[in-house]
């Protein structure tokens, strides 16, 4: 239960930062401006539940198709976490997720249409992508212990996807409150923890690629 438990709530910490509800829920709000409280509601849900979705789904198949083409998962974590620590660090410089001109193009979208461009590319985007694959468990496809792995680390996505529910659904009033200078905060804080992650994403990569040496 204790390997579960810490499966579960990694998969999360590695994915809380880089999907970063904080920061991107005025981004949704900004976007859904034209849109009635009931139905920016509704949105906040079902993006919720197409981030745990679409993230669990590339994690099964995204990553028995790695194992069946023979592809190191040891490097996939490797190229996840420099990823990470790139758009860590981007987030410290205070590099904007989305430019304007996206943003502005974004609007031109019919907003029932919550899976793209609302899920992917706005919340689960590249990044996101990355980070799960890198959360493939090891060992054999069908071993008892990697199928517990494959369920503890859905449920960190399922975690990280509520989170994205939480903040679209009730923290926009919330950000109103704080500001600018909150919002900066939590942006600045969520960025050191991915950094970190990143960090030891690769690290855990290299030590397995220098064991099988």
């Amino acid at each position: 239960m204790a390997v579960f438990l810490n499966t579960m709530l990694f998969a999360f910490l590695a994915l809380f930062p880089i999907l970063n509800p904080p920061a991107m829920a005025p981004v949704f709000l900004q976007l859904t401006g034209g849109v009635k409280e009931a139905q920016r509601n509704h949105l906040a849900a079902l993006i919720g539940f197409y981030t745990w979705a679409f993230l669990s789904s590339l994690l099964i198949i995204g990553g028995w198709t790695l194992k069946l083409l023979g592809i190191s998962i040891p490097v996939i974590a490797i190229a996840g976490g420099l990823l990470l620590f790139h758009s860590a660090w981007r987030m410290l410089n205070r590099d904007p997720k989305l430019s304007e001109s996206d943003k502005e193009q974004l609007k031109t979208y019919l907003l029932d249409k919550a899976f793209f461009p609302l899920t992917m590319p706005l919340t689960a985007g590249p990044g996101a992508i990355a980070v799960t694959l890198s959360l493939v468990p090891r060992g054999p496809s069908w071993h008892p212990k990697t199928l517990a792995s494959f369920l503890a680390t859905s449920c960190g996505i399922a975690l990280a996807a509520l989170t994205v529910f939480l903040f679209y659904r009730y923290g926009t009033k919330a950000i109103r409150k704080l500001g600018p200078t909150g919002e900066a905060t939590l942006s600045q804080l969520s960025a050191f923890v991915l950094l970190a992650i990143g960090v030891q994403i690769v690290w855990s990569g290299l030590s397995e690629l220098i064991r099988g040496l």
